[in-house]
């Protein structure tokens, strides 16, 4: 995963020559999150064929701009890309039918929901397979890496991260495999590396995780919290440093709080800008990436030795509690 800096986001951003692009794309699975998918596409000019079991979405997909409407598998041959946006426990099947073919692939995270499955798919051409990690394109996480390369706070301690509310439209996997990987993502974006897993902690009810807590690294240090137990929505992320601390205080926010103080300041010496940024959507930045790099463009930030990385660190936070 490489971290996209302002430069060249900006440049994504004001290219015209993007927007005109007419790309043939397969979007698989069109659900909650996949119409989502489907507008971006459809805002971006993409000719989009979706293809959804439930045959009760075609109206409603349709009447969003799809180009058409499909059941089963497309034959990946027909298409410039594809986009899965399928619930996760199918990834390692859908996979193993696409990527033989060649056409490049971009899929929502995560990868898999166990080890096993990533590491199955080692043993497939993976060169065009790309994880749809949102958040490392979050204009807000974008300025907290530019705040942490930039020295302005002085060495940086360590991130806390917290990605909690109440229950998940995702059934067929737990709280640690559909929240904890962004969580992962944001903190490899800011500090360029993971720490190893240290310990974690899980909340099960009959047998299931909806709530986790882990710790990675000591120095500098990543804490998270993902749950499912929250009766609010928090979407925070924090980087503490030797001089301050900088936040972003939610998804919707758009600004950095930047609070100048070290540890031994009093609370009324401190003091607060707020750093403004585009606020731009997360998706629309992905999938216009993912159509300019099918235009001969730089390839998507997160490839799918990126993808198993995650896997692999969840699968170790998880032992962990056992």
């Amino acid at each position: 995963m490489h971290f996209m800096n302002l430069e060249r986001y900006y440049w994504i951003f004001s290219n015209e020559s993007y927007m005109s692009m007419k790309k043939k794309i397969a979007l698989i699975g069109c659900g909650i999150w996949g119409q989502n998918i489907l507008k971006e596409l459809v805002s971006l000019n993409a000719e989009t064929a979706v293809y959804e079991t439930d045959s009760y979405l075609k109206p409603k997909i349709l009447d969003l701009g799809a180009a058409s409407f499909h059941i089963g598998l497309p034959y990946p041959e027909d298409y410039d890309g594809i986009i899965i946006a399928t619930p996760s426990s199918t990834h390692r099947t859908l996979i193993e039918a696409l990527a033989p073919s060649g056409i490049p692939v971009f899929l929502e995270k995560p990868l898999t929901t166990t080890l096993e499955d990533a590491m199955a798919l080692e043993k497939i051409s993976t060169d065009n397979l790309f994880l749809m990690h949102i958040w490392i394109y979050h204009p807000g996480i974008q300025l907290l890496g530019e705040i942490a390369r930039s020295g302005e706070l002085g060495r940086i301690l360590g991130i806390r991260s917290t990605r909690a509310n109440w229950t998940s439209p995702r059934k067929d996997t737990d709280s640690v495999w559909n929240l904890s990987p962004h969580d992962i993502t944001i903190a490899k974006a800011i500090l360029g590396y993971l720490p190893a897993p240290r310990s974690a902690v899980a909340e099960r009810h009959n047998g299931v995780i909806r709530g986790f807590m882990a710790i990675l690294g000591e120095n500098p240090f990543v804490v998270f919290e993902v749950s499912n137990r929250y009766e609010r929505k928090i979407r925070e992320v924090r980087v503490h440093f030797e001089n301050g601390i900088a936040i972003l205080e939610d998804e919707k926010t758009g600004h950095i709080k930047v609070i100048h103080g070290d540890a031994s300041s009093e609370l009324e010496d401190l003091k607060i800008d707020l750093r403004t940024f585009d606020k731009t959507s997360p998706l629309h930045l992905e999938i216009r990436e993912f159509l300019h790099y099918l235009d001969g463009g730089p390839p998507p930030q997160s490839s799918f030795s990126d993808g198993l990385e995650v896997i692999e660190i969840i699968h170790q936070l998880i032992e962990l509690t056992k």
